[in-house]
């Protein structure tokens, strides 16, 4: 009954966050008219594209994963935790879809990845994360580093989060996060947002449309 009651918090909690996180991301960004950009069934494409800052992670293999690696593909970046209990889990399977659907596409749409970015290092080490994304798609990359290294990436990017105070070594706390989907551009720019809660086709939809 406590991890029930727990997960219901979890969830409301992450629901409340990622509500406040894509109104303020709507509010901030002034989204394009129907007039200014083909029509999205789901991805909010920002006025201009964001610059961003370069930063330091490390990926599930142990390599430096930096602006760079965002350069030259378009990439979907989702930022949560393994021991999500249901927020991660079921983003991550929607992202599997999406993945499985371009990859069938008739255009060449190889030029994309899908990282997942672990808030909670304490807990997500790199080969914890190996084995987690492995799991939805051998093809996704897992990436996390040092708290002060990932705070600045979500903060420049729009995502919030908070993890419980808890002891050092505890294996037991709950992090609260958004449950959008960020899209970058062969440039490494911030391009837009998917928003929570997630539509498979609608995405595969507008990513066919971004992406060609």
């Amino acid at each position: 009954m406590v991890a029930r009651r727990g997960n219901i918090r979890f969830t409301l909690a992450a629901a409340v966050v990622a509500v406040v996180s894509a109104a303020a991301g709507f509010g901030l960004w002034q989204w394009r008219s129907a007039d200014s950009a083909p029509p999205m069934a789901a991805l909010k494409v920002l006025p201009e594209p964001r610059v961003l800052a370069d930063f330091r992670l490390v990926d599930q293999d142990g390599r430096p994963f930096s602006l760079d690696r965002l350069r030259g593909r378009w990439s979907l970046l989702f930022f949560g935790f393994t021991y999500c209990p249901d927020v991660c889990p079921g983003t991550l399977f929607d992202l599997e879809q999406v993945h499985q659907a371009l990859r069938e596409a008739p255009e060449d749409l190889s030029d994309y990845q899908i990282v997942f970015v672990s808030v909670d290092p304490e807990r997500d080490s790199p080969t914890r994360l190996a084995e987690y994304v492995a799991f939805f798609d051998p093809d996704f990359l897992g990436v996390t580093g040092r708290p002060e290294q990932i705070a600045p990436l979500a903060l420049q990017i729009g995502v919030a989060y908070r993890i419980e105070p808890h002891e050092p070594g505890a294996a037991s706390y709950s992090v609260d996060h958004s449950a959008s989907v960020f899209l970058t551009d062969q440039e490494g720019r911030l391009h837009g947002i998917f928003p929570s809660p997630h539509e498979p086709d609608l995405m595969i939809r507008d990513l066919l449309a971004t992406l060609d």
